[in-house]
């Protein structure tokens, strides 16, 4: 019978973990980076003989076991060589110096670092033995500041419970937390959308084989990637060099897999039976009791040499097959999402000589998901007609090709071109029908044969092309330094309207809106809301970098660097409101070996991070955007139709009555109103008014210290302390209010009659005086004028958001028998500004939020932010069993998420306007997070790996089985925060839980490689 480790982890992954150790998994608190690109890696060695004394002039070769090129390299007066850009793996080490004998031993290298070693020779006379083996000894990294995680997806998919989905591997590094639920799509958009190191969910990059795929349109997670095509992810959760930006948050760099000198051909399969999955409890929003979920997919994959030695493929092609359903109460649908399009991608690996390296890599993520709507009575009973149908279209083709050119000894060179194609679409079936909602008894449900409020068209697509150089010099000690220049050209047609033109909402009139509306407490009026927005935009992103990794002596290591970063957007007529240059961030650290022996690391680092404005600022930026108030005579809570009355305004309401030539084309209601709320009427504003004049781009700084030890040579520990806080932040305003106050301050006259319903939006770092271009001319005025807002005409705070984590993490390496890592994270992240999106109403217009539009939005809004969580405890690992039995575990207890209660504004208008939306409740100021709090979230996740016995020549096989959230706890993770409705009447719902965790389910899969 054939042992389990070389069966479970077939050819590749278990060869890994016997050669690797403790490098098996990198520790969680301090991974790699040192001058190192998204796709390969390095070694630093050091070859010294029995007292510790460095042996100069030793011949070193290196060959890659899985590609089989060399390269030859030489020790300095140190005893030291370094190779640098190399392909991640394990490669061949042979060592001959005069005087000692012949040495060789296997070494690991991943990628985005230098890995260490110390190779221990023996003099000739000595041994009898010509070769001796074994000479390797892995050390600490003492030259990287980033901190994250490390991970061979492969060995983590063999040995753990892991989703199958890039956010699942996200979620093992420390100061990751979920994001809001809200900003997790149906169709499958915004992968990996999670929180790191407490910025928003929109604050991370995603890279793949140094293809950015983050959706730049949201920042919402990244381009969707088939599972099984990654090798290794790493996330970097701070102390990241220059080359890596665009970022306030985390780095998500994976690496693909490749092709190697053996033939190698797998099958996998998965299934999650929904027999086998239990239900979470039902919500106000949601039977989750009647809910179906079942997955299955098949994966192929091959590789091999195309040409031994030189040129390799990798491939695969993965079919799949979903279907879930959703009965929701809020909808009054039950919803069968269903999708089974394929997955392919495509790794092709070429060395012209040893030193010249080609890499060429595709895939296509290209699929629709279809949901049918169903009537649902909220309790048990579902039609059985199709009622409606939406159509989610989301993935495209990517491919980057690389070059990378080992030119001289001390000269290395890379160069990449890349494209990234993306869909976020959502199509309704029926489009001319539009969305009604009936909130008069407070509970909002749908009603009508509508069941998608917007059709929203939505493609993506990225072009970038960068250079990398690396230069090796002795100058005061040795340098490694790294100059890169990178060009990203972006591109967007986002098109959204109401479905039917308009969606329309129902309420009861509470005693606080009577006088609003006119009619007393109880009656009910109906809100009509037109929206049409979007179009072509364009941006590009460019940025050039230095960074130094200095070894000063041979214990101290300095790593000195600078980004300068330049982001353009422009509008929708291809203006450019939004150019910022001169972006500089500093990236400098230290790493000192304590004890010098290699065993005990002290670090610390400062960056500056900056990341670019969303192209949603653009697609914001003609918008056609007008609410209507009307008294309901009557409404058919079956069809869906509704009868108006009069129209119900005030112009204390923040409802502005008009004249017919001040509504826009489209905006007339069927009674024939004249009287609307306009919050955009459809025409370009103009780039020179839509930015203040000194706008900066949103920054964060960083600052954290660390130190790593090695308690023998098993066990690892490390502790890191971190600081992360706001700089500018960049954010649309609605200035109609403060230039109202300019003009009284200035004895203009007339202004009110331009400057309402919220006409200029001004994108702007809140907190300060501004210089800006006014839309229209003032009154008396034939041009547009710059005018000068002083702080208090504009009345805002600064955006503010503090970071501080203490992160504590251990490794105990797999040594054949057991393995376990884990962290703990005590974290605070406390503001007024939560990041580019927002939790509290899972608005996803990153940098468009509602959050400044209105200085009453801001009122009462400091507190813990909705990211923050105190505690973090992640512990896993695995342990044979048997010879043949392998079982993994994975537990994650999160402390509470804190609410607060969300309303009406009492005292401003245009606050009040967008309805349940301040931090106020029955006109009662609630600060955030100050109300109530979510459930601890405790996750256990089990799993057995089993080597079935099947001879020789019959491949490897082996069967796998995953529970998750084995105890079946029912945590709610996200609640009701608003205390109102949008008509100001108490929220019955208030407190209660939106969601819950994940609840018990099961997979099902096999591997058969051969």
């Amino acid at each position: 019978m054939k042992s389990f480790k070389r069966a479970c982890l077939g050819s590749t992954a278990y060869a890994l973990a016997v050669v690797m150790g403790a490098a098996v998994a990198v520790p969680a608190v301090a991974t790699v980076a040192t001058a190192q690109d998204y796709t390969s890696g390095g070694i630093v060695g050091t070859v010294v003989d029995a007292n510790g004394n460095p042996v100069s002039g030793a011949s070193v070769t290196l060959r890659s076991q899985a590609q089989g090129f060399s390269r030859n390299l030489s020790t300095d007066a140190n005893g030291s060589f370094r190779a640098t850009l190399l392909p991640q793996g394990s490669y061949d080490v042979t060592i001959s110096a005069p005087g000692f004998a012949d040495m060789s031993d296997t070494v690991a290298i991943r990628v985005g670092g230098l890995s260490n070693y110390t190779f221990n020779a023996v003099e000739a006379s000595d041994t009898e033995t010509i070769v001796v083996t074994g000479t390797a000894v892995q050390q600490l990294q003492f030259q990287q500041t980033t901190s994250g995680l490390n991970v061979d997806v492969e060995d983590l998919v063999a040995t753990l419970p892991v989703g199958r989905n890039i956010e699942s591997i996200i979620q093992f590094a420390p100061t990751v937390v979920a994001s809001d639920n809200d900003f997790r799509s149906v169709g499958g958009g915004g992968a990996g959308a999670t929180a790191v190191g407490g910025a928003s969910a929109a604050e991370n990059a995603f890279y793949v084989n140094g293809l950015n795929i983050t959706n730049f349109d949201t920042y919402l997670g990244g381009a969707t990637v088939p599972f099984d095509f990654y090798q290794t992810v790493e996330v970097k959760n701070g102390g990241y060099p220059a080359e890596f930006g665009r970022a306030t948050g985390g780095v998500i760099n994976a690496v693909t897999k490749s092709g190697t000198n053996e033939f190698e051909f797998g099958i996998h399969g998965n299934w999650s039976p929904d027999a086998l999955r239990s239900d979470s409890p039902d919500t106000y929003l949601s039977r989750n009791s009647l809910d179906e979920n079942e997955a299955m997919d098949l994966i192929l994959e091959a590789g091999g040499p195309i040409i031994p030695d030189r040129l390799f493929f990798y491939g695969l092609y993965q079919f799949r097959d979903t279907s879930n359903s959703n009965a929701s109460i809020a909808n009054g649908t039950f919803d069968v999402t269903e999708s089974d399009d394929p997955f392919f991608g495509l790794k092709l690996d070429g060395y012209l000589t040893d030193n010249h390296h080609f890499e060429l890599t595709y895939f296509d993520t290209t699929r629709e998901t279809t949901m049918s709507s169903y009537a649902f009575d909220g309790v048990d009973t579902v039609g059985t007609d199709v009622i409606g149908t939406t159509v989610y279209e989301n993935g495209g083709p990517s491919y980057v090709a690389k070059y990378t050119g080992n030119l001289t000894d001390n000269f290395t060179i890379s160069a990449a071109y890349g494209v990234s194609e993306d869909r976020h679409s959502e199509l309704a079936s029926n489009p001319n029908a539009p969305y009604v909602v009936d909130q008069r008894s407070g509970t909002a449900v749908r009603v009508g044969p509508q069941t998608s409020g917007n059709n929203d068209f939505n493609e993506t697509r990225r072009e970038f092309y960068r250079i990398d150089g690396d230069v090796f010099f002795d100058f005061m000690g040795s340098h490694h330094l790294r100059i890169g220049y990178e060009n990203e050209r972006l591109s967007m047609e986002h098109e959204l309207a109401r479905t039917g033109g308009a969606d329309w909402r129902a309420y009861t009139v509470s005693a606080s809106t009577a006088s609003i509306y006119g009619l007393p407490e109880g009656s009910e009026i109906i809100r009509s809301t037109v929206g049409r927005f979007g179009g072509s935009v364009e941006g590009e992103n460019q940025a050039f970098y230095i960074q130094d990794s200095w070894d000063v002596t041979d214990r101290l290591n300095l790593q000195i660097g600078v980004r300068n970063d330049h982001f353009l957007l422009e509008n929708l007529i291809g203006e450019v409101p939004v150019d910022l240059d001169n972006n500089w961030g500093a990236r400098v650290g230290f790493n000192y070996d304590v004890f010098g022996d290699s065993g005990t690391r002290l670090y610390g680092s400062y960056g500056r991070y900056y990341i670019p404005p969303a192209l949603n600022m653009s697609f914001r930026g003609a918008d056609l955007f007008v609410r209507e108030y009307f008294e309901l005579l009557s409404l058919n809570t079956t069809t869906g139709e509704f009868v108006l009355g009069d129209v119900r305004t005030t112009n204390n309401s923040g409802v502005a009555a008009l004249g017919a030539s001040a509504c826009p084309d489209g905006a007339i209601s069927p009674a024939g109103t004249t009287s609307c709320l306009i919050y955009g009427n459809g025409s370009q504003e103009p780039a020179i008014s839509k930015t203040s004049r000194d706008l900066r781009a949103t920054y964060e700084d960083e600052f954290s210290i660390g130190i790593d030890h090695d308690l023998n040579d098993d066990w690892t520990i490390g502790a890191r302390a971190t600081w992360r806080t706001l700089g500018d932040v960049s954010e649309d305003v609605a200035i109609d209010d403060a230039i109202i106050r300019y003009c009284q301050d200035n004895g203009i006259a007339g202004c009110e009659d331009i400057w309402f319903g919220d006409y200029q939006y001004v994108i702007m770092n809140p907190g300060e005086a501004i210089d800006v271009y006014t839309r229209d001319p003032l009154p008396g005025q034939s041009e547009r004028t710059i005018i000068h807002l002083t702080e208090e005409q504009l009345n805002l705070p600064t955006a503010e958001r503090d970071y501080a984590a203490l992160e504590l993490s251990f490794e105990r390496a797999f040594d054949g028998v057991w393995g376990l890592r884990g962290s703990y994270v005590w974290s605070t992240s406390y503001g007024n500004y939560e990041g580019t999106v927002l939790s509290d109403n899972g608005q996803d217009d990153a940098g468009t939020t509602i959050l400044y539009d209105h200085p009453g939005l801001t009122d009462n809004a400091y507190g813990y932010l909705p990211n923050h969580r105190r505690h973090q405890f992640k512990v896993w690992g695995s342990y044979q069993l048997l010879d043949d039995l392998l079982v993994g575990g994975n537990l994650s207890v999160t402390s509470p998420r804190l609410y607060g209660c969300r309303g009406l504004h009492p005292t401003e208008a245009s606050s009040a306007a967008y309805g349940a939306s301040s931090w106020y409740c029955q006109g009662v100021a609630s600060r955030r997070s100050s109300e109530f709090e979510s459930d601890w979230e405790t996750r256990l996740d089990l799993s057995a790996r089993y080597a079935v016995p099947m001879g020789d020549n019959r491949g490897d096989l082996i069967l796998r089985a995953d529970v998750f959230n084995v105890l079946g706890l029912e945590a709610g993770v996200d609640y009701n925060e608003n205390g109102d409705t949008s008509a100001g009447t108490p929220d019955p719902n208030y407190g209660a839980v939106r969601y819950y965790q994940s609840p018990r389910s099961v997979r099902i899969g096999f591997d058969w490689t051969f």
